[in-house]
């Protein structure tokens, strides 16, 4: 199978191009290097193993060469960033996200490619109750955040061209995806928040740790290797078709106890010293979201999809990676 791969170059995509790869796939990627002008710090997959094009697919023309002879398409391009990077770049995330997904929509179209997977996200729970279901996502209010904003109505395009024109689809919502390879950047809340966590605690040795609100708010931590070989998996696989999944490991975690847990690390290492981390409490942002837990059988149910990898085993393969790395 010929898969197109958008957002090749970040974190999740190069897991998830691994897994293509190793399945016997034909693999072109796809990225504009919007955020990063060097992705080698994501790489995982060596580029002689899949083509790759750089490419701006807010270009409707361009997006339409690019899914000529493609049997099926991965659509993850999109403007990623933290807490803060969301509040300070609305209106190019929501025009920019768009664009692209209408265009890759209107191309699979013309090319008459089968299926278009798209990797949407779990901010399109902000405002909804945990446990957060597939389903709830249909009645629940729109979004406070102009990112959860551009999920939802880039999942309403899969489902509206799913109905007029045939483009089947797979809509995948991952949950606080953890990656060994992101770094943080020098403002807090730009990157995801345990690249920041680490950052703050084992490099800068901060103690008390700044920390955004009360702490208390609860997030799910999955490790990226198990949500990339569902992505893989399961894009195109007919148990999958014209459906939405959560991609989570429900282990939920305060960020309080997410701060603690990688000082505690850090201090079987050498890395910190001290008893206790303690904390300087910061503003937040009215919208941000206290607790976002999900329900997981569907995927489990639907593809025997069962994460095994736990938060401290992750935060301990990231903490050792940011170590060599320094």
């Amino acid at each position: 199978m010929r898969v197109l791969v958008t957002g090749s170059e970040g974190s999740l995509m190069q897991w998830t191009i691994k897994h293509l790869v190793e399945a016997g796939h034909d693999v072109v990627g796809v990225d504009n290097h919007a955020r990063y002008d060097d992705y080698e710090h994501t790489r995982v997959v060596d580029r002689d193993d899949y083509e790759f094009e750089k490419a701006d697919l807010t270009d409707l023309d361009r997006t339409t060469e690019l899914l000529d002879g493609v049997d099926g398409v991965i659509n993850a391009a999109a403007m990623i960033y933290g807490v803060k990077g969301f509040h300070e770049y609305p209106a190019t995330i929501l025009s920019n996200d768009l664009t692209v997904h209408r265009n890759v929509l209107e191309a699979a179209v013309e090319q008459d490619v089968e299926r278009v997977a798209y990797i949407s996200s779990s901010m399109v729970y902000e405002r909804t109750d945990p446990p957060h279901y597939e389903d709830d996502v249909e009645d629940s209010p729109v979004p406070s955040t102009d990112y959860g904003l551009s999920k939802v109505v880039g999942e309403r395009y899969s489902r509206a061209f799913q109905r007029e024109h045939g483009i089947d689809y797979t809509i995948w919502r991952p949950f606080n995806v953890i990656t060994p390879y992101e770094k943080a950047e020098d403002e807090p809340g730009m990157s995801h928040v345990f690249a920041d966590f680490i950052r703050k605690i084992l490099v800068e040795k901060q103690n008390p740790m700044e920390i955004f609100g009360d702490g208390e708010q609860v997030r799910c931590f999955t490790w990226i290797d198990e949500v990339a070989g569902a992505i893989a998996a399961q894009s195109f696989a007919d148990a999958t078709e014209n459906e939405a999944y959560n991609l989570a490991n429900a282990e939920p975690v305060t960020m309080k106890e997410l701060a603690r847990r990688i000082f505690a690390i850090g201090k079987e290492r050498g890395i910190v010293d001290g008893d206790d981390l303690d904390f300087e409490h910061v503003p937040i942002y009215d919208d941000d979201v206290k607790k976002r837990v999900p329900a997981v059988e569907k995927a489990e149910e639907d593809f025997d999809w069962d994460p095994e990898m736990k938060l401290d085993d992750s935060l301990s393969v990231c903490i050792d990676h940011s170590v060599d790395e320094a």
